[in-house]
């Protein structure tokens, strides 16, 4: 069966996914905006308005680093483990709640 790679690989712009890059610019607009309501209340100094924009340039580069390198994802994996992911699994047919009622009544006696 023939694949065609373009179709299979997510989108990409700048060498990002598209979910990465608007995480990016999604923490840099609401991070600008959020900063620019609480300049409306308080005075904010100008560093800060230049430890979001680092930040933001860190996240782009720290991503881009990492789809280019490939790690397995470890978030993913850890959500997927801890949240996704039955605790015990079970082998056979599954049990009926009366079969299950029963087998607590034999265990109690």
């Amino acid at each position: 069966m023939q694949t065609y790679k373009s179709i299979e690989r997510p989108a990409q712009v700048l060498g990002l996914a598209i979910q990465d890059l608007g995480l990016v610019f999604g923490l840099l607009i609401v991070g600008g905006l959020l900063t620019g309501v609480l300049g409306l209340v308080i005075s904010i100094p100008a560093w800060v308005y230049l430890v979001l924009l680092l930040t933001s340039l860190g996240l782009f580069f720290g991503l881009k680093y990492l789809a280019k390198h490939k790690p397995p994802g470890f978030l993913m994996g850890y959500v997927s483990f801890n949240l996704q992911q039955p605790r015990r699994l079970t082998l056979g047919a599954i049990p009926t709640p009366h079969e299950k009622s029963k087998k607590r009544s034999a265990d109690r006696s």
